[in-house]
C-alpha cells in the first residue's frame, strides 16, 4: 500500500467583511404651513357712459342781399328863362 502523504493543512477561510452600515436616513424636513391666497379684489365695474347729446344744427346764414345801385341822378334841366310881360 503506498504510503499516505502528508496532510495538507487547510488555510482558514478569511472572514468575510462586515458591510457599512447604511446611513440612516434624513428626516424629511416638515412642509410649512400653506400661506393663504388673499382674495382678488372685485374689478370695479366701468360706468356706462351717458347718452351723447345731439349737437344742434348750426342755422344757415341767411344769403347777403345786395344792395341796389343808387340811380344815377339825371343832368339839371336849366330853367328856361321868364319871359318879360309885355306892357298892359
Amino acid at each position: 500500500v503506498a504510503p499516505v502523504g502528508p496532510v495538507v493543512p487547510v488555510f482558514p477561510v478569511a472572514p468575510v467583511t462586515p458591510v457599512a452600515p447604511v446611513a440612516p436616513v434624513s428626516p424629511v424636513a416638515p412642509v410649512g404651513p400653506v400661506v393663504p391666497v388673499f382674495p382678488v379684489a372685485p374689478v370695479t365695474p366701468v360706468a356706462p357712459v351717458g347718452p351723447v347729446v345731439p349737437v344742434s344744427p348750426v342755422a344757415p346764414v341767411a344769403p347777403v342781399v345786395p344792395v341796389s345801385p343808387v340811380a344815377p341822378v339825371g343832368p339839371v334841366v336849366p330853367v328856361s328863362p321868364v319871359a318879360p310881360v309885355g306892357p298892359v
